[in-house]
């Protein structure tokens, strides 16, 4: 049996004893924010473990008009309430210290990791802080899928979801900062950032999409500075996240910067010459024009 935390004693006048006893499982949670999904589950737990704890309910599964009867119960008692950024889609436990943005983000969105400039910062690659707090995630159909799969899991013997499993609508500014939620068909991988919420891209993944999308990780000059920098140090990461790469160019991209450019060597290099073809679109920045200058071992245009 969880016994209610200190705070949610301080509500037991104006509770009663499944509100009291709802409010000790959120607060010791520790989490200020939930979903209308995490929610219910915490009823749907109460309820089941409800035997011989003198709690009064009816029956041992709760339905949606419980769901919201208890939701009111403590909104009325200053337990829970309205989050700030998101409004009535997410409940905000008052007694929880709040926390940063990429933090909340992740603790509502399961399918989301911070990414890019973003991320680059927190791995240490970059004094740079970017204008908006970068995260990534699969497309719509992809994360629905993914969140999907995530209840379900989530969900206990015999649990059901009144919920459905709809894409998290994000605002664009979360507790003070603006954010951009980058969708991608080819999401990848990440881990969770020790000692927070935030799941953040593993530096193999994040060195990769530099090369993919360098606009979103301060520029080419930028990246090529971060890899002259750090590249060695991580060179194993960067060549295992560069293998999952379905493009020949991003291959072509990694290979001259690393062989060419710093003189690292990896047999994984090697076998990115087999991705190598000319061709006009084939570029370093593929956010600049192309140049007359580049290289013939990986056949692209040197246009930085």
């Amino acid at each position: 049996m969880i016994t209610p935390s200190i705070d949610a004693r301080t509500h037991t006048r104006r509770l009663t004893r499944a509100g009291s006893h709802l409010a000790g499982l959120l607060e010791d949670n520790g989490k200020p924010v939930l979903s209308q999904f995490d929610f219910f589950r915490f009823v749907w737990r109460m309820y089941r473990e409800s035997s011989g704890k003198g709690l009064y309910l009816r029956g041992n599964t709760p339905g949606r008009v419980d769901y919201v009867r208890l939701k009111s119960i403590l909104r009325d008692a200053d337990v829970i309430g309205t989050d700030r950024d998101y409004g009535k889609r997410v409940i905000r436990v008052l007694s929880i210290s709040d926390l940063p943005a990429e933090d909340i983000i992740c603790l509502l969105d399961p399918t989301c990791y911070v990414s890019h400039l973003s991320a680059m910062q927190r791995w240490g690659l970059t004094d740079r802080s970017p204008r908006a707090l970068l995260l990534t995630r699969p497309d719509r159909k992809a994360a629905a899928k993914q969140l999907s799969s995530y209840r379900t899991e989530a969900l206990g013997d015999d649990e059901t979801n009144p919920f459905p499993s709809t894409i998290v609508g994000h605002p664009t500014r979360v507790r003070g900062q603006t954010v951009r939620i980058l969708e991608s068909r080819s999401a990848g991988k990440h881990l969770k950032s020790r000692g927070s919420r935030v799941r953040l891209s593993t530096v193999g993944q994040t060195f990769l999409d530099m090369l993919q999308r360098p606009d979103l990780c301060g520029g080419m000059y930028h990246v090529l500075d971060v890899w002259e920098e750090h590249a060695e140090t991580y060179l194993p990461e960067i060549v295992a996240a560069v293998e999952t790469a379905s493009s020949g160019i991003v291959k072509s991209r990694a290979g001259y910067i690393l062989e060419e450019r710093q003189g690292l060597h990896h047999r994984g290099i090697e076998r990115w010459k087999k991705s190598g073809q000319r061709g006009g679109s084939r570029r370093l920045d593929p956010t600049k024009d192309f140049a007359p200058t580049f290289s013939a071992t990986w056949m692209i245009s040197l246009n930085v």
